[in-house]
């Protein structure tokens, strides 16, 4: 089977778009040690960076103006939600930053620039229980959990 048979059809939170590009952005924290009048270094290794996707999509068609205000209010929405590319897979991200470009020369057509951030909707996003011994162990558990959640996982685009 080819690349083409496995794509999907790109959404985000279930409102279709179309895409021109997307990029997956990801790597690892860092912070390089130099010394004064030596020519050594340490390189410390901080952990995953935080997923990121940027997507250039876009609505087209005699209902574009509907379809782009409803990907706009997909946009908006708190939180994270399910993002779907077509050769990327699925992602639970949060939209950071988005633009929605209009031109006169190109009529029936709304192009996005979207940028997009792992979501911490879940054990980060709980809220805080009565303070007991028993609750304080629970919250130090779900903060685990959401730091080692935070960087994401080979499984965030499946």
């Amino acid at each position: 089977m080819s690349w083409r048979d496995e794509q999907r059809p790109p959404s985000f939170r279930g409102v279709p778009f179309k895409v021109q590009a997307n990029t997956r952005i990801g790597g690892r924290r860092g912070f390089t040690y130099e010394f004064a009048k030596s020519e050594r270094s340490v390189d410390e290794d901080l952990g995953r960076r935080v997923s990121r996707a940027t997507v250039s999509g876009y609505v087209i068609g005699l209902d574009c103006l509907q379809q782009a205000d409803a990907l706009e209010a997909a946009l908006q929405k708190e939180g994270g939600g399910l993002l779907v590319l077509p050769t990327m897979g699925r992602a639970i991200l949060r939209c950071e930053v988005y633009q929605r470009v209009e031109t006169k020369d190109e009529g029936g057509i709304v192009r996005f620039e979207m940028n997009f951030v792992r979501s911490q909707s879940g054990a980060a996003a709980q809220a805080r229980p009565e303070d007991t011994q028993a609750s304080a162990k629970t919250a130090a558990q779900n903060t685990a959990s959401a730091a080692e959640l935070s960087a994401g996982t080979p499984d965030d685009w499946t």
